[in-house]
């Protein structure tokens, strides 16, 4: 498709995109917690450990998505400084 044949896409779409991939990364998050603490602690040996991330309650975070073309121009460290491609 040419750039001329993509019709603008509804908020509603969008939403519904960006609520998919918020489902896919916490899943991702949670399926890996336990590999993810491992490399953690393999990568930082000195640094914190599994409990203590734990205790104090380091694995309740916030994530978001904001689509790059959502982004306002002078958002950030401007444009094309980092873009990510989540799809291989």
């Amino acid at each position: 498709m040419t750039q001329e044949q993509v019709q603008p896409l509804k908020e509603k779409e969008k939403e519904e995109w960006r609520q998919f991939l918020l489902e896919q990364l916490i899943n991702f998050l949670v399926q890996n917690r336990d590999s993810i603490l491992s490399d953690y602690e393999s990568i930082n040996t000195g640094q914190l450990s599994r409990e203590a991330i734990e205790a104090h309650g380091l694995l309740d975070f916030d994530l978001s998505i904001t689509l790059h073309q959502d982004k306002k121009q002078s958002f950030g460290l401007g444009s094309g400084f980092f873009k990510a491609n989540l799809i291989r």
